[in-house]
C-alpha cells in the first residue's frame, strides 16, 4: 500500500498542484500537453489491461454481461479526473443508487463529452445508451462494445426502437440503463427537453426511473479548446421515482422529471456561486 501514498503524495499531487496554480500562454500548452499525454497513456495501459481480462473471461464462458469490462470504464473515469489538475468530482445523495441487480432507468442532463468521467464516479453498474458514432472510434468502442453498452444511430427510428429492446434485456439482466434524454450536450447550460424513450422503457419494464443532476462538468474541456479547464463537477442524485403507469402520459412525466433536474442543477449553480 505504502509505494501508491508515495507516489501520490510525492509526486503526482505536487504536480496537479503546481498546474492547476500556473497560468500563462506557455503553462497552457503544458498543461494542455499533460493532459493528452495523460489521456492517451491511462487509456492505452486500461484497454491493454481490458483486452487481456476480456480473453480470459472468455476463455472460460464468461463475461459477455460487461460486468468485468464496465469495471475498467469506470476505473478509467475516475483516473482522468484524479489526474488531472484543477478537476475534481463529488456526489451528493448516493443512498439513493440502486443496489446490484435492483435495475433502475437512470437520466441525467448533458453539459459535455466529459460527463462521462464523471458519471463514473457513481460507483455503480450500468449501462449507457451512446450514439453509434462513439463506438467506432478506435479502442473506446472497442471497449464499450466489452462492457455491453447500447449503440444507437439518432437519425433512424429502427435504430431507436431496436436500441430500446436491447435496453431491456440489460434491464432484465438486472443491470440499470444510463440515459442523457435530451439526445445532445446542452452547450449553454439550458437543459433541453427530454426525448420520452428512458421513461418508455422504464414504464414497459415496470422499473423505478432515478433523476441525476450534473453541473461543472462542460468546464473540464471547453469547446473548441484542446486544453483542460478548472472543473469542480457536482453531481447530485435525486430519490427515485416510481415507472410510468400503462397509461401514463410520457410527455408529461418527463417533463416533471425534467423540472426535478432543472432544480437540483440550479442549486448546484447556486451553491457553486456561494463558495
Amino acid at each position: 500500500m505504502w509505494p501508491r501514498v508515495c507516489v501520490a503524495d510525492r509526486i503526482i499531487r505536487p504536480m496537479k498542484d503546481w498546474l492547476s496554480i500556473s497560468e500563462g500562454s506557455a503553462m497552457r500548452f503544458i498543461k494542455g500537453l499533460y493532459f493528452w499525454v495523460v489521456a492517451f497513456t491511462v487509456t492505452i495501459i486500461l484497454f491493454t489491461l481490458l483486452s487481456i481480462a476480456h480473453a480470459m473471461a472468455t476463455l472460460r464462458g464468461r463475461g459477455a454481461d460487461g460486468r468485468a469490462a464496465h469495471k475498467f470504464a469506470a476505473l478509467w473515469g475516475r483516473l482522468m479526473i484524479y489526474l488531472m489538475p484543477g478537476w475534481s468530482c463529488e456526489v451528493d445523495g448516493k443512498e439513493y443508487l440502486p443496489r446490484d441487480y435492483q435495475p433502475m432507468v437512470i437520466v441525467a442532463n448533458h453539459e459535455s463529452m466529459s460527463d462521462i468521467w464523471a458519471i463514473y464516479f457513481l460507483g455503480i453498474q450500468f449501462r449507457w445508451l451512446s450514439k453509434d458514432a462513439v463506438f467506432r472510434i478506435p479502442v473506446i468502442g472497442q471497449a464499450m462494445r466489452w462492457s455491453n453498452y447500447v449503440s444507437v444511430d439518432r437519425s433512424s427510428r429502427q435504430s431507436g426502437i431496436e436500441a430500446l429492446a436491447e435496453s431491456a434485456k440489460r434491464i432484465k439482466q438486472g443491470l440499470s440503463m444510463f440515459f442523457f434524454p435530451e439526445g445532445t450536450r446542452s452547450l449553454d447550460g439550458v437543459i433541453k427537453p427530454f426525448k420520452n424513450g428512458a421513461f418508455k422503457l422504464a414504464r414497459d419494464e415496470g422499473v423505478s426511473v432515478l433523476p441525476i443532476a450534473i453541473h461543472g462538468a462542460g468546464a473540464m474541456l471547453p469547446k473548441h479548446s484542446w486544453i483542460p479547464g478548472r472543473a469542480r463537477i457536482k453531481i447530485k442524485v435525486l430519490p427515485p421515482q416510481p415507472a410510468p403507469p400503462a397509461d401514463a402520459d410520457l410527455e408529461a412525466y418527463g417533463e416533471a422529471i425534467r423540472q426535478q433536474i432543472i432544480g437540483a442543477h440550479d442549486s448546484l449553480v447556486a451553491a457553486k456561486a456561494d463558495v
